[in-house]
């Protein structure tokens, strides 16, 4: 399967790098980057954000994407009050939009998102494509809007340059159709498996509420499966990504994975060897699960 990631840290670019690097070429097999690794643990609360169907239930998702991020020193807060341990603070609050759904270009939002602006797609956008100048191509077109776009592009246009019995320009030919298509964002949705994470400062929620920035956002997908198959990317889909949580990617970052499957069931927390009991947290406060 080709699973594709692409990740910002807002915080460390401008709008214009934010642009280019979103919009580069595609990388194919590249060599991930040597994860950036926090020198303190980071914890974290885990929130949903749209949730579209899969066949993997919430906490499944949430375990998977717990393991990739610990490797990056990432901790979920909840787990370390349940072992016992009192987290010295809250560092982040990760918010997860997750499952299956149609889209056209999985790239995280070019635009500086904020808590309070919270979906896959800005508010500024306009859902219909009537009267959409604002129309964000990241989603594509359902059925009804594409074939309304072709055959509003096939149509004979009138104009002084008109080569059709001198009162108008020619239907597009097909090549000519899919280039315009393409050029103006214009394709039709396809099915795709998809994780989007956002990380938000727990401070910067607190204090600023709606207006909370983004910190870092990592867009992780899977093209032509539906949502009953979810279960069997997860896995590589977050294996693929977890090199990327937190960094900038320059362009969409394209992998071959084997396809996997996550067994379902309820995790069981195993409890931490007797130096580690009380209040006061490992150096490496990890959540271990067993099947």
């Amino acid at each position: 399967m080709a699973v594709s990631v692409s990740a910002v840290n807002y915080s460390q670019l401008s709008n214009e790098d934010l642009y280019a690097r979103v919009n580069a070429p595609d990388n194919y097999q590249p060599e991930p980057p040597a994860p950036v690794v926090s020198f303190k643990p980071l914890y974290y609360l885990m929130v949903p954000g749209e949730v579209y169907p899969s066949d993997v239930p919430m906490g499944s998702v949430y375990h998977e994407l717990e393991l990739a991020l610990e490797p990056r020193r990432y901790f979920n807060v909840i787990y370390q009050m349940r072992a016992g341990h009192t987290p010295p603070r809250i560092d982040y609050i990760l918010r997860v939009h997750y499952g299956g759904r149609k889209w056209q270009i999985p790239t995280v939002r070019p635009d500086r998102i904020a808590w309070g602006n919270d979906g896959m797609v800005s508010e500024r956008y306009m859902s219909q494509l009537a009267s959409n100048s604002l129309f964000d191509p990241r989603v594509g077109l359902t059925a009804d809007e594409a074939l309304r776009m072709r055959s509003l592009f096939a149509m004979p246009m009138g104009g002084s340059a008109g080569i059709a019995n001198g009162q108008g320009t020619a239907p597009l030919t097909p090549a000519e159709l899919n280039s315009t298509e393409t050029s103006l964002g214009a394709q039709p949705a396809r099915d795709f498996c998809l994780i989007v994470v956002e990380a938000f400062k727990f401070e910067d929620v607190k204090t600023m509420d709606r207006k909370a920035p983004c910190t870092w956002a990592t867009f992780i997908a899977v093209p032509d499966l539906t949502s009953d198959k979810f279960s069997s990317v997860l896995r590589g889909m977050l294996t693929a990504a977890s090199p990327y949580f937190g960094t900038t990617t320059t362009g969409l970052q394209v992998y071959d994975v084997p396809l996997g499957k996550v067994i379902l069931g309820n995790p069981v927390e195993v409890a931490p060897p007797a130096k580690d009991a009380g209040n006061a947290l490992p150096s490496d406060p990890s959540v271990h699960f067993r099947p």
